[in-house]
Order: C-alpha cells, then structure tokens, then sequence
C-alpha cells in the first residue's frame, strides 16, 4: 500500500471500510442516495470511489465528476453531458442528445467574474435546458453517478449575481425531481469537502435534499488504525514494531486515514533521511514537525472562505479551545462573544450557530457538555500558529 498523502486513493490504496462500504453498497442497492457525511481528510472520495469500483464489477453504468474546478450552471451541463456521453445507453439517445448538444450551444451564456454579464436568452430558456437534459438520462439502466464538491459549485452559482441563492434552489431542487423519478434505478451519490449540510442549513434549502440518506463515516477505530500503519509499514519497508504503531494512534487519538497518513510519512523521513533511531521518541519529534508545517493550512483557510460574517466569531472560538484541551462549556464561549458582539442581542445565536458548524466541519466535537477540538493534532497546530 503506497503512502498517498492528499489525493483520493484507489484499489490496494485504499483501506478498510470495509463493513461500511457493504452497509453502503445495499442502502445504493435497496434504492437510496447517498450524501457522504463527515469531516475532511476523513476518506469520502475515495469511499465513493470504491462504491463505483463495486457497481462497475456488478454490471453497473458509473459516472464520477469532480464540481471542484467549474463555477457555473451551464459549465456544469457541459461537464455532465460529456459524461454522459461514455456511458453505454448513450447510444439509445445519442440523437436527441445531439440535437440537446446544438440547441445548448446557441444560447450559452457568457459570464464574466466582477460584473457578472448575463445572457437574457440563458436565462428564460433555462428551464426548458434543464427539462431537456433530463430526457437524456435513461431511468431503466442500473447507473450509480458521483458528485464530488458539490458545494463547491453550489457556492460559486450563489455569488454569481443577485438571483445566485434562487438558482442554486431550483438547480437542487432540479436533481432531486431527478433521484425521486418514479422507477428510476439512476442512484446519486454526492460529498464534498465543504459541508453539504452547513451550506443548505445556511441558505434555508435544507428540503431540497431530504430524500437522500446522509450516510456518516467516522475515524478508524484503534485496532483498524494499527492494522493500517502496520501495512505501511511492511509496504514501505520500516519495521515499525506494534509497541510503536499503538503509541502512534494513541498520539494521533482522532484517526483519520490523513492523520495516520502524514505521522507515518513523517517517522518514515526521520528515519530514512535523517537516521533517527526508531523508537518511541520519534513520535514526538514527528509530532512536533508536523505542527510547524503547512498540512492543515486548508483548515485555517476553510474559515476564511465559507464562514462569511461570522469569520472573527469562528478564530476566537477556535483560539480559545485550542487552549482549553478539556474542553469549555457553552455559557462560556457566549461569554467569549459577548466581549467582542456584533450584536448583543445576537450572541447567543451566532455562538450556537457557529458551534453547529464547527462540529459539523470536524473542528469540534461535544462531549459531557464541553465543547473542545475533535483532533488534538488540529488543536496543537491551531495553538502553534495562533496563540503560540
């Protein structure tokens, strides 16, 4: 098994889930949708594609497409029929696609980012785009399709202009007319790194997704997380002893596969590069490197970018938990907020609110009525880069 640092990983790379990838697969099998709930860095891509990877050996059509690096509606319908086009029933209406393909085409809108500029025609004949492109989709044929970042473009269709949130409804509401066909053996499966459910809870859509079974995966277990950097371990040729892949996950306490993914790649340099003795101390050296470095940036910036208004609210939550290693009770983190209000009146519920989607985001977790980082690994960074 190579040690895959970030990228979805595939076959002999990806490990376990076993239990819930077969839990998974029956749900898919009985009917259901999938949206893949969880922290980042926890597997769902890669969980999603062993999902394809199971209905393509069972006969099924499979459709995977990353949202991440599209911003409009009508880049998405490009990027969609183009997968479309590679599946096996393509060729039953591959006429009226193309005649879709024609029609799209003429009325593409051209949108530039600033002073969004767009096309009237796209805009009333939209509806009837979307109406079209669901005729080409072939009900009757076992297909399992995969969004990935699906927020991701639900966010940029939200800023690109005044009717940005108006269009993101019907575009949902458009896919799930899609999941509810009456016969239809088409199943969905999205996730993204940026929480579906933050962001419909945020926008009051919420409803436009509640046919879909949110399916949770969780960090590996302490047996499971062993057994992983065991076979690293033996891929990668590092005789890492039992002893020490336990104080490993004992360090680490919240295991995700990324978590376990990085600690190790980092005893592997330490021992290959710079011949520091394998023993129980490097895991604390590995440990202390892995603070300084740039492997949790992303987190720090998914503030900056998704939480809006509320961005100043989230660090001072987070700078004061990531002090609080036990935790702290809710009354005082409103306390906290009520130093710095926005609006006194508000506090309690921007607080509420806030912690809501810290958790849902899997930077925080609540246990006995305290509130205190999910990952003593983020906690440490957290504390490193801002109250340090």
């Amino acid at each position: 098994m190579k040690n895959i640092m970030g990228p979805p990983v595939q076959g002999a790379d990806f490990f376990g889930r076993t239990t819930e990838s077969n839990f998974a697969w029956k749900r898919i099998e009985n009917g259901n949708n999938l949206t893949l709930a969880a922290p980042r860095r926890v597997g769902k891509t890669s969980f999603a594609l062993n999902l394809l990877h199971i209905a393509k050996d069972k006969g099924w059509n499979t459709v995977s497409i990353n949202l991440e690096k599209i911003s409009t509606e009508h880049q998405f319908i490009e990027l969609f029929i183009d997968h479309l086009k590679e599946l096996s029933w393509w060729d039953k209406v591959k006429d009226k696609g193309n005649k879709f393909l024609s029609y799209f085409t003429k009325i593409k809108p051209a949108i530039s980012y600033g002073d969004v500029k767009v096309d009237l025609t796209w805009e009333s004949q939209k509806q009837d785009i979307y109406k079209q492109l669901s005729g080409l989709l072939d009900h009757s044929e076992n297909t399992l399709i995969f969004f990935d970042e699906l927020t991701i473009l639900l966010a940029s269709i939200i800023n690109n202009g005044e009717e940005g949130q108006k269009n993101v409804r019907a575009f949902l509401h458009w896919l799930r007319d899609i999941r509810i066909t009456t016969g239809s053996k088409i199943r969905w499966v999205y996730c993204s790194s940026v929480g579906i459910d933050n962001f419909t809870h945020k926008y009051g859509i919420s409803d436009a997704l509640n046919d879909i079974h949110y399916f949770t995966l969780k960090s590996f277990g302490k047996e499971e997380s062993i057994k992983m950097l065991e076979i690293l371990a033996h891929s990668n040729n590092l005789p890492l002893t039992k002893a020490l892949s336990t104080a490993v996950v004992k360090k680490i306490d919240y295991c995700i596969p990324f978590f376990l993914q990085i600690l190790f790649g980092k005893i592997h340099y330490l021992v290959e590069v710079e011949k520091t003795p394998l023993k129980t101390t490097i895991i604390d050296t590995a440990y202390a490197l892995l603070i300084e470095e740039n492997h949790f940036n992303t987190w720090v910036e998914r503030i900056n970018e998704q939480y809006t208004d509320d961005t100043t609210y989230a660090f001072r939550l987070l700078k004061h938990l990531c002090q609080a290693k036990e935790g702290a009770a809710r009354e005082v983190l409103i306390n906290l907020l009520v130093l710095f209000p926005p609006d006194p009146d508000r506090t309690e519920e921007i607080c509420s609110s806030l912690l809501y989607r810290l958790q849902n985001d899997g930077y925080l977790m609540e246990e006995d009525g305290l509130y205190k980082f999910r990952s003593p690994l983020l906690r440490d960074f957290w504390f490193n880069r801002f109250v340090k």
